[in-house]
């Protein structure tokens, strides 16, 4: 019985890892260019993406400098929406 619960804990303990592994390296949500003048939208989600997240992609799509059109929060954490334009 105790060799049981043993690997019980020990697969219980990979699993958790696992998920929190999962959530500090989360899918990271693509920038999509939505119009022509270099306007761009991503989508900062969840425990893995936080708003410097987004800001990070904006530069790294910008070289730099962009500005900040919109970003739309549900309050939960859950959906942070963000668009940007490239400065010329």
């Amino acid at each position: 019985m105790k060799e049981h619960m043993n690997k019980f804990f020990l697969v219980m303990s990979v699993i958790l890892f696992s998920g929190c592994q999962q959530l500090m390296h989360g899918a990271i949500q693509p920038v999509k260019q939505i119009s022509t003048n270099g306007v761009y939208f991503t989508t900062c989600a969840g425990a893995a993406e936080g708003w410097n997240d987004c800001y990070d992609k904006a530069s790294a799509t910008c070289g730099g400098k962009y500005d900040v059109l919109s970003k739309i929060d549900n309050n939960k954490g859950t959906q942070k929406d963000f668009t940007f334009q490239c400065k010329k």
